[in-house]
């Protein structure tokens, strides 16, 4: 293709709008037809155990996403099981922030999951999660999703 004026224009005003808008432009999580998980929810193991999940309180299921600068329910359930799971000292405030992030990215590493600090099926399937007793509501251990 030869440049003529105008392509090299173009191609210039392009450059210069991909780096202006390249702080705003942000790529969609891999998870992002699942929705991000705006809730918690319990889900029974057994009669005696349940395990606290992040859900997608809109399409009411577990196969959500978090990630950098998401809030709530979900966060929140995230950052107790790091902690119960993994020995994470995260504080418990359903914001997920860079010290939830930097927890997450070390965990995935550990199960085998991509590295990329954003919480989806993959991790989710991958992790173990806190099992709480039905009676007590104290921890029981740390297992994978049936």
């Amino acid at each position: 293709m030869r440049k003529t004026g105008k392509s090299k224009a173009l191609l210039a005003t392009g450059t210069m709008m991909a780096a202006l808008l390249g702080g705003v432009i942000t790529a969609a999580p891999a998870n992002a037809a699942d929705g991000v998980c705006t809730g918690s929810t319990t889900q029974a193991y057994g009669s005696d155990l349940y395990f606290v999940l992040p859900i997608n309180v809109a399409n009411n299921t577990i196969f959500c996403y978090l990630q950098y600068g998401n809030t709530g329910a979900g966060v929140r359930a995230l950052q107790k099981n790091l902690n119960s799971c993994y020995g994470k000292r995260l504080e418990l405030d359903g914001s997920f922030g860079l010290a939830t992030e930097d927890a997450l990215r070390d965990v995935q590493g550990r199960i085998g999951a991509v590295v990329d600090g954003e919480y989806g099926r993959e991790t989710m399937l991958k992790m173990k999660w806190a099992r709480y007793n039905n009676e007590t509501g104290a921890r029981y251990d740390c297992n994978y999703l049936p």
